[in-house]
């Protein structure tokens, strides 16, 4: 039998014999031969309510399910049908997201993460309690390696102050340490019109150690003030790739050889964002200041300021139609006679700034980007989106330009096998390349 022949014969087999709606919904039963006749009321005109309220619509069209067979996002559905079964039984839910749950108060929890852009995923194992010496202290030591050589240990401690007080739903104090090695970072020199022929790597190794005061005023508005100590050594990459030091000087880079920092960080901000329903609410901002210098005799000194937006706009009362927004705003101001260490400068070419560019692919002492989305709800545990993103760096906010822009854009899957956790897919197309981004229960 020729190859369109077993097509044509599915197709038909497809018209015959629907199956049922791609995220586990029952097919609509069969109508009688004769349908009763309705049942004579007083409020004839009431409409009577949906036998399954999470259908996006009612009933089916003319030849839905020759439609419905042919289209190859169908097929694309049948492909992954059963990892969906999977997740909705558990073992991919587990391992994407923290276990335990509300009702333990200590235990170990497994899973999977990464350490930001370029990391790759990696299993995670963090011992925790909730109520450490029956004070209500909470301690997590999350514990991350990922599959590309990235580390990732920590220790963060909370311990409640106030709380439901009139004012103020809650008073923290924090106290945290960290130890982060990424392996092997991009790097393509400093600047908006750095090119590729310029790549190389380095490894960063951080070790951290911040304290300070976080106060949450209501379920949406969040304050904090912190000082950290880092101190962070710049080192050769994993692998056989050329080495950022071997290429530049630190004249050009500076920091290029590590340092140690001391920081006083202040930041606000309001978040109403959800995750629910199979969809996105709401939005979030963010606003941070913070002095940054050198404690080994280093040349830095510095003040950040740092802006970042996202919001979901929808265009139906259903949420099946979303408008995704995202922008980014940061820079940072040498004080006179000093410098900016470039593992500290901003960059796009993140999976959260500038998709279909290499990692990290620009980079200065000022960054803006910003991402539009069209998001369309296949099914319901399916969205179909559409996105241009656009970044640049510059030295100085009044460097920035609009004929500065760097332009990518692409299209994105987002599968939910539950109602809040969210997994995307990304493909981000360039002048200069294409990226595929794997993304679990991201925030955008």
């Amino acid at each position: 039998m020729s190859f369109l022949c077993r097509i044509s014969l599915l197709t038909i087999l497809f018209a015959v014999a629907p199956f049922h709606d791609a995220l586990g919904q029952e097919s609509l039963p069969d109508e009688p031969e004769q349908a009763a006749e309705p049942a004579q009321t007083e409020q004839t005109d009431q409409i009577a309510e949906p036998a399954n309220p999470q259908r996006i619509v009612d009933g089916r069209p003319s030849l839905y399910s020759f439609k419905r067979g042919g289209h190859p996002l169908t097929w694309l559905e049948f492909a992954i049908k059963p990892v969906f079964r999977s997740a909705e039984s558990g073992w991919i839910h587990k391992l994407i997201k923290r276990t335990g749950g509300p009702e333990k108060t200590s235990g170990v929890a497994f899973g999977a993460g990464s350490i930001g852009s370029g990391s790759g995923l990696g299993p995670q194992v963090m011992p925790f309690h909730k109520d450490f010496l029956g004070r209500g202290i909470e301690v997590e030591i999350p514990l991350l390696y990922t599959y590309s050589q990235y580390q990732l240990y920590q220790l963060i401690a909370t311990v409640p102050i106030v709380s439901q007080r009139k004012s103020l739903e809650r008073l923290s104090f924090d106290f945290a340490t960290d130890y982060v090695s990424r392996a092997r970072d991009d790097f393509f020199g400093i600047g908006n019109d750095s090119t590729e022929e310029n790549k190389t790597n380095y490894r960063l190794v951080s070790r951290e150690a911040r304290t300070g005061f976080t106060a949450k005023w209501n379920d949406v508005w969040l304050s904090s003030v912190r000082g950290v100590y880092r101190s962070v050594g710049v080192t050769q990459p994993t692998g056989d790739t050329p080495s950022t030091q071997d290429q530049f000087d630190s004249a050009s880079v500076p920091g290029l050889f590590g340092g140690t920092m001391g920081s006083i960080i202040f930041s606000i901000g309001r978040n109403n964002s959800k995750r629910e329903d199979y969809r996105f609410k709401g939005g979030s901002d963010e606003f941070e200041i913070s002095f940054n210098d050198s404690l080994s005799g280093e040349n830095f000194q510095f003040w950040r300021y740092r802006l970042h937006s996202q919001r979901f706009f929808p265009l139906t009362n259903d949420g099946r139609k979303v408008i995704a927004f995202r922008a980014l705003v940061e820079t940072n101001r040498a004080a006179s006679g000093h410098v900016v260490p470039f593992f500290d400068m901003p960059t796009v070419g993140t999976q959260q700034t500038l998709r279909g560019f290499d990692t990290f692919r620009f980079r200065d002492k000022t960054a803006l980007s910003g991402s539009l989305e069209y998001r369309y709800r296949i099914w319901t545990g399916m969205d179909f989106g559409l996105f241009v993103d656009q970044g640049q760096v510059a030295p100085q906010l009044g460097d920035l330009g609009w004929n500065r822009f760097h332009t990518g854009y692409g299209a994105r899957l987002f599968f939910w096998p539950r109602p809040t956790l969210p997994i995307s897919v990304d493909y981000g197309r360039s002048s200069e390349t294409w990226r595929l981004y794997f993304n679990f229960n991201t925030i955008f």
